[in-house]
């Protein structure tokens, strides 16, 4: 398995832990036993891990590094993402993003108002509060002069201080950077990625060079799944369709290709589809839920944005249900979960709770794992 994780800066040794808990995890569902080792060959553009089975190695995992991207486009300064969010909500409120976001899914469509909303919310509240301050220092008869100001202009300071905090830490911040990251990426501001997925594609051929897999599966989260589509695209290019003959598979977990697709200017992107669309085609399983807000539940990335894929559909599209995994049954309880919620698609599920699919049932056991396909 060759794993694209998506906008997220804690790079490969937290989905290496996340791995290895939901191995524990799967094995206890029957008498299987697995464990998890790092494999010595890892670079900058890559971490190996191996799924072992009584000694006996089952599957290679190999985690393709973009995280330090991440990390680059990871501004700290609350200015500067205030600067970026008037650019891009300019475009998403006045330049129509939300409606051709919004026609596709009306919950990304709320989502990606969702940072602008709460920093509206955060300063509007931050005024009020300096506000209702000043008038009561007035309505007490002092005069404000200087020292009133200042004590209205430090309360708003240490509320919106307490507010980005709190916007880091329940993921505001996070969604942010990842809709503006795609933002550049579609207006070709961004072209850091295109050539990483130039060297990953290289990188690749040859490891399969050195090490010939039974199956190779290109499996994408989230943003990663547009980086595994590009990547896909880049290896037929190379000319590597002949030389994998057959063996490899896509698998797009809660994806968000049309963030990146809806795009106009999205051009190389569009190309990527177009490329991938032509026969021969490799097999491509999209799982996606409703209960997550945060990816195109069901939606065709094709029609996304009108490039053509004639044919049967492609890829497959399957719907699963995910809050049940968590046993959320209220609105409330799901929208304050949803960014947990978003990793379902890489956790193991009990017995009966997976809705039809489960990531290491289908990598690790052959029969249920070509039922689930």
């Amino acid at each position: 398995m060759v794993f694209l994780s998506g906008f997220d800066p804690r790079g490969a040794s937290f989905y290496y832990r996340l791995f290895a808990e939901q191995l524990r995890r799967y094995q206890q569902r029957g008498d299987r036993i697995f464990e998890l080792e790092r494999r010595r060959l890892a670079d900058r553009l890559l971490s190996r891990w191996q799924v072992l089975e009584a000694g006996q190695p089952q599957l290679d995992v190999c985690f393709l590094r973009w995280d330090d991207i991440a990390r680059e486009h990871w501004p700290r300064q609350p200015l500067v993402l205030v600067r970026d969010g008037l650019i891009f909500y300019a475009w998403y409120l006045l330049g129509g993003g939300i409606a051709r976001i919004g026609r596709l899914s009306w919950r990304v469509a709320l989502c990606g108002f969702y940072p602008g909303l709460f920093a509206l919310l955060a300063l509007g509240g931050g005024v009020v509060l300096a506000s209702a301050l000043v008038h009561g220092v007035a309505l007490a008869g002092f005069g404000l002069g200087t020292g009133g100001w200042a004590w209205a202009g430090l309360v708003l300071a240490v509320w919106l201080g307490a507010a980005w905090r709190l916007a880091d830490r329940i993921g505001v911040v996070w969604l942010f950077r990842s809709i503006w990251f795609t933002h550049g990426l579609a207006r070709a501001r961004e072209t850091t990625l295109r050539q990483r997925v130039e060297e990953l594609a290289e990188r690749l051929l040859e490891l399969e060079e050195q090490d010939h897999a039974e199956e190779v599966w290109l499996v994408g989260h989230s943003s990663g799944s547009f980086v595994m589509a590009m990547l896909a695209a880049e290896l037929r290019r190379r000319g590597a369709w002949p030389a994998l003959g057959g063996r490899l598979r896509l698998l797009s977990l809660g994806q968000n290709l049309a963030n990146l697709a809806v795009h106009h200017q999205a051009t190389g992107f569009h190309a990527d589809l177009a490329l991938l669309a032509e026969e021969p085609r490799v097999p491509w399983l999209d799982i996606t839920s409703h209960d997550d807000y945060l990816c195109f539940a069901g939606v065709d990335p094709y029609a996304s944005c009108g490039v053509a894929c004639p044919g049967s559909a492609f890829p497959k599209l399957r719907l699963i249900p995910l809050a049940q995994r968590q046993h959320l049954t209220t609105w409330w309880a799901l929208a304050s979960h949803q960014f947990d919620l978003h990793f379902e698609y890489l956790r193991t599920a009990k017995p009966g709770q997976s809705g039809g699919f489960d990531l290491y049932e289908h990598l690790l056991d052959r029969d249920r794992g070509e039922a689930q396909t």
